[in-house]
């Protein structure tokens, strides 16, 4: 930028931050290989640094299934005398009897999440170990911007714990903070092999932003949930609502398909540890499976690259496993990025959520990462509850609402 007279600045066409910090994660026989770079990485005179995982994806699946029982367990299911169940019955944990909770059952979370950390970061390996020195040490010292890649690895990577150097998180009374999880502390996503021509920017050529509602209002039989998001958007969007199977593959198979942000709010059903078996259902009861997905978009490419939410019900670990079947066929359909739960998300929690989310995703240039984080912190700092570190983000931390013209 230069401040003389008669001359302006020119504008930034990078609209993507650097990585501090990545990891990429390929699949091989009897283990996985990691290599990682960044500006967090010392720079080394023998190459990237890379080291080797020797533990199976089963072994992996299983570790990173039982840190989201222990989640699911601890908050959405954890019941009280009175058989009240706190974190299903309202997101705000902050008052004077609540307040408390989280300092009670944060323990736990942080050291399932300390416990996966050592297990993907192995120090046997000495290549990883030396990964594992410098990564644990970018954590400890600073705010990272951090990318985790992978087509086979699917870790809940903001639920994992980093302790404070020194601190064994297995000994009685030991102090644990909201610091140590990665989705608070840092900007983290998963990202998946390199797409060429990738742009972060949501182009919104018209007055308003295109919202595609995919839902099943049966879902409010348990409490207000998608209606409140149809006014929500109604009141701020251009709204198309699709209410059958039928309307959707039709949408989807449209050239002329419009959604800026593609929203499900319906029913799903995860198909244990088999991705392509998990369901969805929208209000005609029928079925979408990850292979109506794959067919619908053959050939295709969605022309306006949406922002993809999952808000299934009864879907937490289905949103996991809908990003490793159907939501990654939208994602190499041209899906600029996907957001959803790693565990089932109380409708409380979920309508409040959601509407915070878009409230600030709906403003332009306001980058998805920068708000899932912030929500992060508001929702533990202030209202007490630790939720918002179940919300991942899949190839999405740059992606924001960009007007035509505006710049």
């Amino acid at each position: 930028m230069d401040n003389s007279d008669k001359l302006r600045h020119i504008p930034d066409a990078d609209y993507n931050r650097d990585r501090t910090i990545h990891l990429c994660f390929t699949k091989r026989t009897g283990g996985f290989t990691i290599q990682a770079w960044g500006s967090a990485f010392p720079a080394s005179g023998a190459g990237s640094y890379r080291g080797f995982l020797r533990d199976s994806d089963r072994d992996i699946d299983l570790a990173i299934s039982g840190l989201r029982d222990v989640w699911q367990r601890k908050t959405v299911d954890y019941v009280e005398e009175r058989n009240r169940y706190p974190f299903s019955e309202k997101w705000d944990l902050s008052g004077p009897h609540d307040r408390d909770r989280l300092d009670r059952l944060g323990l736990e979370l942080a050291r399932e999440g300390s416990t996966l950390f050592d297990l993907i970061f192995d120090p046997k390996d000495e290549g990883l170990r030396e990964i594992r020195d410098h990564l644990v040490r970018a954590l400890r010292d600073d705010e990272q911007v951090i990318t985790m890649e992978s087509d086979d690895l699917f870790a809940p990577w903001g639920m994992l714990y980093v302790a404070p150097e020194g601190t064994d998180l297995w000994e009685p009374d030991v102090k644990w903070s909201m610091e140590g999880f990665l989705g608070y502390r840092h900007l983290v996503e998963h990202n998946f092999s390199w797409v060429p021509g990738y742009d972060s920017r949501i182009s919104v050529n018209g007055e308003q932003v295109v919202v595609g509602l995919n839902i099943d209002e049966g879902v409010d039989k348990k409490a207000p949930f998608v209606g409140p998001v149809i006014s929500f958007f109604s009141d701020r969007t251009s709204v198309v609502v699709r209410r059958s199977k039928a309307e959707l593959a039709a949408a989807l198979r449209n050239e002329d398909f419009g959604d800026h942000i593609t929203y499900f709010g319906c029913h799903g059903r995860p198909g244990g540890k088999r991705a392509e078996l998990s369901t969805m259902a929208l209000e005609d009861g029928e079925v979408i499976v990850s292979t109506d997905f794959r067919g619908w978009l053959s050939g295709r490419t969605l022309p306006t690259r949406p922002m993809v939410f999952v808000g299934a019900c009864d879907g937490g670990q289905m949103a996991t496993l809908f990003c490793r079947s159907s939501g990654l066929h939208l994602l190499e359909s041209g899906a600029r990025c996907l957001v959803g739960p790693q565990i089932d998300m109380p409708i409380h929690f979920a309508r409040e959520y959601t509407e915070r989310l878009f409230t600030e995703f709906l403003q332009p240039d306001r980058k998805l990462g920068d708000i899932v984080r912030d929500l992060t912190r508001e929702f533990a700092d202030t209202f007490r509850n630790p939720l918002g570190l179940v919300i991942s983000m899949y190839r999405g931390m740059d992606v924001h609402l960009s007007l035509v013209g505006s710049r």
